[in-house]
């Protein structure tokens, strides 16, 4: 009997490892999974991949980063967060590739510019910098923020960075062009216009909007930066 209840006892210790051992693979797997359903913007069920990966897995930052990119996209702001800050706290522990830090910080930081979190976005795009520092889309949204500030020099020198890193996306070149124009540089500003619209002559519609929302945000930060300054007088 005792022999019997020793050797349960040890193929208690042999078996539960292995168990464990194969819930990271199968929590990859349901990442992967997940991830195949947001290119097919079904939103909730790779959300849903992605919880039961982390249920798998619960210190995978990819799993958290990756349902942070689908909670934004579904319009869950403050989950998006709180997933790309695990992901944050999580993967320099692992010796994770700065990849995944990388892209937590850029989502994160396109959500705080959205809601003209100047700082903090600003802040989240340094970092991004700081671990990748030829990530084009980095450049690309600091370089947005500068702008939205008005420090039209710096703007333009991130873009620039942006270009030099991959000179096939139109909006950069748009935003760039805005800049030039903000600074009377109008040959500079039309000869990036016309770059942007070469690379997709189907965007002129979407560089017009693009170009108005971001004059609303420029035009919604002064106005709130100007109430700040009524207050404090």
């Amino acid at each position: 009997m005792k022999r019997l209840l020793l050797a349960a006892i040890l193929g208690c210790f042999v078996v539960t490892p292995i168990i464990y051992a194969q819930n990271p693979r199968q929590a990859k797997k349901l990442v992967q999974r997940g991830m195949e359903l947001f290119a097919k913007g079904e939103l909730a069920e790779a959300i849903a991949e992605y919880n039961r990966a982390l249920v798998l897995d619960p210190k995978m930052p990819e799993g958290y980063l990756n349902r942070g990119k689908a909670k934004r996209a579904f319009g869950d702001l403050d989950g998006a967060i709180i997933d790309f800050e695990m992901t944050i706290e999580l993967a320099p522990r692992l010796a994770v590739n700065n990849r995944d830090i990388t892209q937590a910080y850029l989502n994160r930081g396109y959500i705080r510019s959205n809601q003209l979190d100047v700082e903090g976005a600003l802040s989240d795009f340094d970092r991004a910098i700081s671990f990748d520092s030829n990530d084009a889309d980095a450049y690309f949204k600091r370089g947005r923020i500068f702008l939205i500030e008005g420090n039209l020099q710096l703007a333009i020198t991130d873009f620039t960075r942006s270009i030099e890193l991959d000179s096939h996306n139109p909006l950069v070149f748009a935003e760039r062009g805005f800049a030039h124009q903000s600074r009377g540089q109008s040959a500079e500003a039309q000869k990036d216009f016309e770059t942007g619209l070469k690379l997709n002559n189907n965007l002129k519609l979407m560089l017009d909007l693009h170009l108005l929302d971001l004059q609303l945000q420029i035009k919604e930060l002064r106005r709130r930066q100007s109430a700040i300054r009524r207050n404090i007088a």
